[in-house]
């Protein structure tokens, strides 16, 4: 058989997540603190026991995947530069604010501009390097923004700029 058909390394990863690319600049990252006590949080059940039910081979393989992000998390958790929200920003949106956005269809939405390592935009957290957020970044309320997309260009409303969450609610439409 030819050795092009092998896997010769024996490194046995498959199966395993791969780490997240770090920034190539030597630039930091922010993140908010909510975001940093969460990866903290994360970090430590990381490195809890494991649950004792898994099969000799799963746990072994699992045993490797939470080393390996324990590794990538304290090196995030070093890497990064929390950012507390400035009172003097209200009105504008800055990293840390809360914003509701209205398309041009009438659909409303509420994210938080956060670090790319607390990003989740399914959770409501835009990366504050997405080509949305940084359209936002310096704008206030009544103000558009228009963004590029896959599919094309869509046009939002800025509705509501907050940097506590509680005040950040959808009004309706």
């Amino acid at each position: 058989m030819s050795k092009a058909f092998t896997k010769e390394d024996g490194g046995g990863d498959e199966g395993l997540t791969p780490e997240r690319p770090r920034p190539a600049s030597a630039a930091r990252r922010y993140i908010t603190p909510e975001g940093y006590r969460a990866l903290q949080e994360e970090l430590l059940a990381s490195q809890g026991p494991e649950p004792r039910d898994w099969p000799e081979l799963e746990a072994a393989v699992r045993r490797r995947e939470r080393e390996r992000r324990a590794r990538e998390l304290a090196a995030i958790l070093e890497d990064v530069r929390v950012v507390e929200p400035d009172p003097s920003q209200a009105g504008r949106v800055f990293f840390g604010a809360w914003v509701v956005l209205e398309d041009e269809d009438g659909a409303r939405v509420r994210y938080r501009i956060v670090g790319p390592d607390e990003a989740d935009v399914k959770a409501g957290r835009l990366s504050v390097e997405s080509p949305l957020a940084r359209a936002l970044l310096g704008k206030e309320a009544g103000e558009a923004v228009q963004v590029e997309r896959p599919r094309g260009a869509v046009e939002y409303e800025l509705l509501a700029v907050e940097y506590a969450e509680s005040e950040a609610a959808v009004p309706a439409p």
